[in-house]
């Protein structure tokens, strides 16, 4: 598993209590007290440091213990199945040293506990499994639990394509066509498709299509609509991009003069610490590959804080805060490609068009300007580039 995915979506190593620890506290008193704890984190500081990261690694530790003590000394008590779910989703950190404002000039450096976080993975298996067979867990538990143990089986699968070992999905499609049958009515099954099924496209895009093409029959109406407006994406996707606006820097940019030419569409921002650790090597591929056809796009979703009670001035002299802070970003990273940037973060116009959520999100366009590859970070962005550029 991808450390990065194993920091945001993992929880704890399990540290056994042996014989000399203290008495079990009432159910009720244990349950309040590691809900409080949870809830309380270390205060976030204006600009989060290595401090601030191994606070909360120390924090997570304890409502791992905390959490994990319940489940063991309250072997009847219904909650348990609760807190297996909450530790399972609950967004913990495996740190060991975290350098996360370094010096200018480099990048962040975090160093992850691995052999605690395989401890962990496979504790929570047992736990899930325990979960799923209980009878006293409810539908909405045990389909969580079901969902997290297929999703490992998945980004292994996808990890494994990464490193160029081809990976047949079928079976795993068939597994995911299974579990929504199984778990029909539950409001989280359309997510559930959007996770997979993106899965899917990252392999290759459009591979998802068959699968969304089912979905329009699904007995959910939630879900078959987002199948129709997926599929409706995918055929966007597959027609020449067409974008126009004036760059940071005074440029006129418009994708259709870039026709004959491979194109990496960037979504990103400066206050985004994996857009920052992806630069090095999107900065080497520019530079190794733009003579032979490479062009980057960016699109900044710079925070320029706007507010609804803002005046035209307020939000324009907000705006170009933002903008100055990009300038000087990508002027000390060297970064000469153009940059779009309205300040408006998340509801950024160009992000909301191409519905990116999170960030970074790299769209490579072929000669001809269709999307065809996504998400392609690390080695998928040389690979990708090399293929199309055919060397």
């Amino acid at each position: 598993m991808h450390l990065l995915r194993a920091l945001v979506f993992c929880g704890w190593l399990w540290l056994a209590v042996g014989a000399s620890a203290a008495a079990s506290l009432p159910a009720d008193s244990a349950y309040a007290d590691f809900q409080t704890l949870r809830q309380n984190p270390p205060a976030r500081p204006p600009h989060p440091d290595s401090a601030y990261g191994l606070a909360l690694t120390e924090h997570g530790r304890r409502v791992r213990e905390a959490g994990l003590a319940f489940i063991r000394q309250h072997p009847a008590d219904p909650r348990r199945w609760e807190l297996v779910t909450t530790l399972a989703e609950t967004p913990f950190a495996f740190l060991k040293t975290a350098e996360l404002v370094p010096p200018a000039g480099t990048t962040p450096t975090v160093v992850f506990d691995e052999p605690a976080l395989l401890a962990w993975q496979e504790e929570l298996s047992r736990l899930q499994q325990a979960l799923i067979a209980s009878t006293e867990a409810t539908v909405a538990q045990r389909e969580a639990a079901e969902w997290a143990l297929f999703d490992r089986d998945v980004q292994a699968c996808v990890e494994a394509d990464e490193k160029g070992e081809p990976q047949d999905f079928a079976p795993l499609q068939a597994r995911f066509e299974s579990h929504l049958a199984r778990y029909a009515g539950q409001k989280t099954l359309t997510d559930r498709a959007d996770g997979f099924l993106y899965e899917l496209d990252r392999s290759k895009l459009g591979a998802s299509a068959e699968g969304w093409r089912r979905l329009l029959a699904a007995p959910g109406a939630e879900l078959r609509a987002r199948a129709a407006e997926r599929l409706g994406e995918l055929e966007r996707m597959g027609r020449p991009q067409e974008l126009t606006f004036t760059a940071l820097d005074g440029r006129e940019v418009d994708l259709a003069k870039f026709r004959g030419k491979v194109v990496l569409l960037d979504f990103w921002a400066t206050w985004c610490g994996p857009c920052v650790a992806e630069l090095p090597n999107v900065k080497r591929i520019y530079a190794s590959y733009h003579d032979q056809g490479l062009e980057i796009v960016g699109i900044a979703l710079e925070n320029a804080k706007l507010a609804p009670a803002d005046t035209p001035e307020q939000a324009t002299a907000k705006v170009e805060k933002a903008r100055k802070t990009l300038a000087e970003f990508t002027a000390a990273h060297e970064m000469p490609w153009p940059q779009y940037c309205d300040g408006k973060y998340w509801q950024n116009d160009v992000a909301r068009s191409y519905q990116v959520w999170g960030i970074p999100a790299m769209f490579l366009l072929d000669q001809e300007g269709r999307i065809v590859a996504i998400d392609v970070r690390g080695p998928r962005l040389e690979a990708g580039v090399r293929r199309l550029l055919k060397l």
